[in-house]
């Protein structure tokens, strides 16, 4: 009886033997390859965040071919032939590159209709109220900033413990979605990977591609329910008031009666959805990059300082109701935080793609003709360290003009959300220069680490005994 048994069995197991080695020998193809596609996207995402490498080869290419085609991929490297890729929004498009990044469904950034895309932004542009919002911003992360750095030991993970917290912040009492669960660091992973597939997508069934999908989904079922529950009582007026979040404001224009077919409670999920994930992805790279290039340049980490004291010294006089020169003391910082953030951008490259045929530069003798099909790399770091627009680019100079930068983009694309990452950058980095005898922590810790493209950590450490006799003195 038995080898009656067993030899069928045998025999099955023998006859299944190349069905079983064919499914292995798939699945070890498929790793490799998925090995493959990660390594590529790890190089990505390194090179993405060090700028270093494009820096020179931007500097080589600006010198002997400005308009470089490589093959199917247009690389421009004069400030003005990256203004005008970004101005020039039907002739070089966004949305085919960047939707892939944004699985949860269209946003301005994919909208490359211009009518469609002024419409939108006009929309979102009628909800904020942009003097009241601004003060609103920088209270909100100043209390968050000060709060943070009360609570660290004399060391803090600037990128974990304060960044992300901040943008947490303005996500809850600004945007008006609370963290699913009232986990913060919850919410802070599902906005950094958001925000790393917007810069780098993963490759399809990586670990970070899953953990992104579940994070989208996540926060669109948590979206759905905010806005479901704060549906009741945007219906009871049509008066947009400064201490609503945005999504209430969204949810009243709506009530009144949407005056485009497409304005609905999914176009609200959708923008909202956006507005997290590139507002986190500006702001915590932004402040992260900031403050590692005023680290790197002591001398300029010193001014920086002295103009975030200036700054509280006329706020304080302010407060007293004298005459205070607030604005200009925030210029001044201004222009550190500009300036230290054009060594490492927030984006150190933008992509564009060119439907149809075009020139660029024309009347120019770099003037290039742009087949339909290639893709354009405009890169921001290439425009700021054009030396006809940047005299003497590798020095650091708090004297440059504000139009000359292009942290915020350009043209009809320029950032909507300009006027919450300046102000939350702002209130951050003032609060860190702030802070005495501030550096990096020894070793690997204390240098900027990513996660995929997202910046991830940086430990810093300060004299916490005098940080708070500081803090005393200012309240």
């Amino acid at each position: 009886m038995t080898s009656n048994v067993s030899k069928p069995l045998a025999q099955g197991f023998t006859e299944n033997r190349p069905a079983l080695g064919a499914s292995l020998a798939a699945r070890s193809i498929r790793s490799a390859l998925l090995a493959g596609r990660m390594i590529r996207y790890g190089i990505s995402c390194f090179f993405l965040s060090h700028p270093w490498f494009f820096k020179h080869v931007f500097a080589v290419l600006r010198s002997v071919r400005p308009l470089a085609l490589l093959g199917n991929i247009l690389v421009v490297t004069k400030a003005a032939d990256v203004r005008e890729v970004l101005e020039r929004l039907e002739d070089f498009t966004l949305g085919d590159s960047i939707a892939p990044g944004m699985p949860w469904g269209a946003f301005l950034m994919t909208v490359d209709w211009p009518d469609q895309h002024a419409a939108e932004r006009r929309l979102l542009e009628s909800v904020v109220i942009p003097a009241s919002d601004i003060e609103r911003i920088r209270a909100i992360v100043g209390e968050r900033c000060r709060k943070q750095i009360d609570a660290a030991p004399g060391q803090i993970d600037v990128v974990a413990d304060l960044f992300e917290p901040v943008i947490v912040s303005i996500a809850s009492d600004y945007f008006g979605v609370t963290p699913p669960g009232g986990c913060e660091r919850s919410m802070a992973k599902v906005m950094r990977d958001l925000a790393g597939i917007i810069m780098v997508n993963p490759p399809v069934g990586s670990k970070p591609w899953i953990q992104s999908r579940d994070s989208i989904a996540g926060i669109t079922t948590h979206l759905l329910a905010e806005i479901s529950g704060k549906s009741t009582s945007a219906a009871t007026t049509d008066t947009i008031l400064a201490e609503e979040d945005l999504v209430t404001r969204l949810l009243k224009r709506l009530r009144v009666g949407p005056e485009q077919a497409w304005f609905d409670e999914d176009w609200i999920r959708r923008y909202i959805t956006g507005l997290i994930a590139t507002g986190a992805s500006t702001i915590v790279r932004a402040a992260a990059h900031t403050v590692d290039q005023l680290l790197a340049r002591p001398d300029a980490l010193k001014q920086a300082r002295a103009a975030a004291i200036e700054l509280e010294r006329q706020e304080d006089v302010k407060r007293q109701g004298l005459d205070n020169d607030v604005e200009q003391a925030r210029s001044e910082l201004r222009h550190y935080i500009y300036e230290a953030l054009r060594f490492r951008p927030m984006l150190a490259l933008l992509v564009r793609d060119t439907p149809r045929e075009t020139v660029i530069a024309l009347g120019t003798k770099r003037a290039r003709l742009v087949p339909a099909g290639t893709r354009v790399v405009a890169a921001p770091l290439a425009a700021m360290f054009d030396p006809e627009i940047f005299p003497l680019p590798s020095q650091f100079c708090a004297s440059r003009a504000f139009d000359r930068y292009l942290h915020f983009g350009q043209g009809p694309r320029h950032c909507f959300g300009r006027y919450i990452a300046e102000t939350a950058l702002m209130e951050i980095v003032r609060s860190l220069l702030l802070v005495p005898d501030l550096a990096r922590a020894p070793g690997s810790n204390g240098r900027l680490a990513y996660e995929g493209p997202a910046a991830f950590s940086m430990v810093l450490t300060f004299q916490k005994d005098r940080a708070n006799r500081i803090a005393g003195a200012a309240e």
